[in-house]
């Protein structure tokens, strides 16, 4: 089932990445079949995976009308016009924006390609809560989703990323199509020197939804991140309930048969 969609707003972060990456040096990969990504974090650290908000294409009034009013048909076709080209612009990316050479081995499928590729920019969203146990309650940043926009190697805008109706540790990932893909977290890696930003991820495709291209996707890898850790800032009984969105940049590889 599909979530009810927020618009992302922008973020003071460049929505277009370049085709190529550099390659980490060492680095942790931890293996977390069951890591759920809205569960508390200390500050300083993140849960990874999880998840944005679709936007949806305005609708274009038919300037062409006989009567010189504007046809609802039309309208419904120009919007579905907008978000294929949109989405054909993405497909359209190739050669170097496709290559993986760079990516950790361990965040990798052992099979399929490359089918589509995404530069992400938004923000990994934090919440201040308050959890009771024996001693007392602790406060602590929980995370409680993404919420992204996703370009091409253009620049140009094919999808959204936030979290799915599951929570933060059921990311979605949504085409302008309409297409979309939620992932579960499988791995997650962080390069040396790349603490202060979300690890690396390898999720597995849990549910799909559309005809577009995410409708293949087996398998999606996060890489190149930069930013999005938990706020650093306290959380006690004085705050509980304070948000804070903190931004982030990401590529995102969907991997298909």
């Amino acid at each position: 089932m599909k979530t009810s969609h927020w618009l992302v707003g922008a973020v003071g972060l460049s929505l277009f990445q370049g085709c190529s990456s550099s390659s980490p040096n060492g680095g942790s990969p931890v293996s977390d079949a069951g890591g759920s990504d809205g569960t508390t974090v200390e500050p300083g650290n993140t849960e990874a995976g999880a998840v944005d908000a679709l936007a949806e294409a305005a609708p274009v009034a038919d300037a062409g009308a006989a009567d010189g009013s504007s046809d609802a048909s039309s309208e419904d076709a120009g919007s579905a016009d907008a978000a294929g080209d949109a989405v054909a612009m993405g497909d359209a990316c190739t050669g170097a924006w496709l290559d993986t050479s760079s990516l950790y081995p361990g965040i990798t499928p052992d099979a399929g390609a490359v089918i589509l590729h995404a530069a992400g920019s938004g923000t990994q969203n934090y919440e201040c809560e308050g959890v009771d146990d024996d001693g007392g309650t602790s406060y602590s940043w929980t995370f409680t989703g993404p919420a992204a926009n996703l370009d091409d190697c253009t620049g140009t805008l094919i999808g959204h990323h936030f979290a799915s109706e599951a929570g933060a540790s059921a990311p979605e990932w949504e085409t302008l199509d309409g297409t979309y893909v939620i992932g579960s977290k499988k791995v997650s890696y962080t390069p040396d020197g790349g603490a202060g930003s979300i690890p690396w991820l390898l999720l597995e495709a849990t549910t799909h939804g559309g005809s577009g291209t995410l409708s293949n996707a087996n398998w999606i890898s996060r890489a190149n991140t930069a930013g999005g850790v938990a706020p650093t800032t306290a959380c006690g009984a004085s705050n509980v309930g304070n948000t804070q969105d903190i931004d982030y940049t990401a590529d995102y590889y969907f991997w298909g048969p």
